[in-house]
């Protein structure tokens, strides 16, 4: 494995490097430099649904994601449009509450 960089494993079992593992680009999410080895694991075993999108200058992504993603994952990955943010923080308050509820009552 290239040194710094994270491993990247389809459907949780096949190692795959990349030649592009430590090159880095501006991140619009996140506001600063990430690595290419972040975007793909950006969601655990999913790669961060706009990577196709911020790399496909750097090199073919698509075609590298077409690749080693089976169809569910790719569209999963790319096709299936993300909760907003603000949904998202409401779940995450309402699970803190939640939390904070069963922590009380015990």
């Amino acid at each position: 494995m290239l040194s710094g960089s994270l491993p990247f494993y389809t459907n949780m079992t096949e190692f795959v490097e990349t030649p592009y593992e430590d090159k880095q680009i501006r991140c619009p999410r996140l506001g600063g430099p990430v690595t290419f080895a972040y975007c793909k694991v950006e969601r655990g075993a999913l790669p961060c649904h706009k990577a196709i999108h911020c790399w496909f200058e750097q090199f073919d992504a698509e075609k590298f994601f077409r690749n080693i993603l089976s169809p569910e994952q790719f569209e999963k990955a790319f096709l299936e449009h993300p909760a907003p943010k603000i949904v998202t923080l409401i779940e995450l308050i309402e699970q803190a509450r939640e939390l904070a509820k069963k922590k009380n009552q015990e």
